[in-house]
């Protein structure tokens, strides 16, 4: 390592995480521009935020490793997330027993889209929604946790689940009452796992959950509980999180270009992967992936500190201009390229492809069922977030 290098760290940025969750974009152009890498006080990260140097630290997973202290405070440890080598293969074969392309094939129409037109028609007759809480997140917490296997788990306690861990997360642990709220979801995952061990022992089946406590295990013999803690909570958070928040963004970007969706309501089936791409691209739902440095690297030709906390900014990769043609604007005709909006190297979300099919099944179902789907002039739309981003509250008006 070159002794001059310039210590990556020693680069401040100060800016309120209340203006970076409400706005993070201006920012990022900024940074790109100016200090490409820098640190960010109130989010306790380094931030990474062009294209190129995402890239080339996300596919070093030996030197930019998994993140250690916020997954295991707010997830549990082992998970999936922090895990590396074989013990991470071994935590990832059965989840990609039921998330790899090939099985979320056999499931899309009778499991994700049974599920959106069943959410859909019970509130086709009613003509307006706030369409990401009161549609897209139930599709997403039912039709994600039947694959999981919380099939008798009803939608009111999955979405309980769901934000608890959620604003865990986000929160980083800072604010006592919601570590506690956390922590007593965790217990009541617990309790519910423990209530399925039988079945998983006497008659497993094909559900994330069964797969867990049994793939690759002896006959007769299951997982512990707290083995598998981690990796059950975050799949409920990034499971659940990543369909619906990235629909809602995507038809935020789409019904904000009424021709564009009209071309889409014309024939949803051949345009509804590129709503969904273009919309993952334009607003990432994990607007950035943590990571940790193993040992001291250079990057973008500085010094960074084995040991440092590192924020891979997703969102400003997918907005850098120097791979994106306007990139703040959302172009359902853009030339397509590959986004970063699910990570990098073996962390790459596994979740990937059933997130983009399911949002592809709800853009179909909805443009078919909802006539004259439009943004609702009177309500604005409410996006938030910076680890997580989303349109939070999207009021649509239809033709019942």
């Amino acid at each position: 390592m070159t002794a001059s290098l310039s210590r990556a760290t020693d680069i401040v940025v100060d800016a309120r995480l209340s203006e970076i969750e409400a706005d993070p974009y201006p920012l990022y152009a900024w940074m790109r521009r100016e200090c490409p890498i820098a640190w960010v006080p109130e989010t306790e990260r380094l931030w990474v935020t062009t294209h190129r140097l995402c890239r080339e630290a996300g596919d070093n997973d030996t030197v930019f490793g998994p993140t250690q202290e916020v997954f295991g405070l707010v997830y549990g440890r082992p998970n999936v997330m922090s895990l590396m080598g074989d013990d991470h293969l071994e935590a990832r074969a059965p989840l990609d027993a039921r998330f790899r392309p090939r099985a979320v094939s056999g499931y899309v129409d009778s499991g994700l889209r049974a599920t959106a037109v069943r959410y859909i028609d019970e509130i086709r007759e009613r003509g307006a929604a706030e369409i990401n809480g009161e549609l897209l997140e139930p599709i997403s917490l039912r039709a994600v946790g039947e694959v999981l296997g919380f099939s008798d788990v009803d939608d009111a306690t999955l979405s309980r689940w769901f934000r608890a861990l959620g604003e865990y997360l986000v929160d980083h642990g800072r604010t006592p009452e919601i570590s506690a709220a956390g922590e007593a979801v965790k217990d009541e995952i617990r309790a519910d796992l423990e209530g399925r061990l039988d079945d998983f022992w006497r008659c497993p089946d094909d559900s994330a959950l069964s797969l867990m406590f049994t793939h690759g295990m002896p006959d007769g013999q299951l997982r512990s509980i707290e083995e598998l803690i981690g990796t059950v909570a975050l799949t409920i958070v990034g499971g659940f999180q990543e369909p619906a928040h990235g629909t809602a963004s995507a038809l935020l970007g789409l019904l904000g270009r009424p021709e564009q969706a009209a071309a889409v309501a014309a024939d949803p089936p051949s345009l509804s992967a590129k709503v969904i791409h273009e919309g993952l691209r334009w607003e990432a739902p994990f607007n950035m992936t943590e990571k940790l440095t193993t040992e001291d690297v250079e990057l973008g030709g500085m010094l960074i500190p084995a040991g440092t906390e590192i924020a891979l900014c997703l969102g400003s990769a997918n907005r850098d201009e120097t791979v994106f043609e306007d990139p703040d604007v959302y172009d359902l005709h853009r030339p397509r390229h590959t986004h970063v909006s699910f990570g990098y190297g073996v962390h790459l979300c596994v979740g990937h492809y059933v997130a983009r099919q399911l949002g592809k099944v709800c853009v179909e179902e909805l443009f078919a069922r909802l006539p004259g789907l439009r943004l609702d002039p009177d309500r604005a739309p409410v996006v938030h977030g910076w680890a997580v981003r989303a349109a939070k509250s999207l009021p649509v008006l239809w033709d019942a």
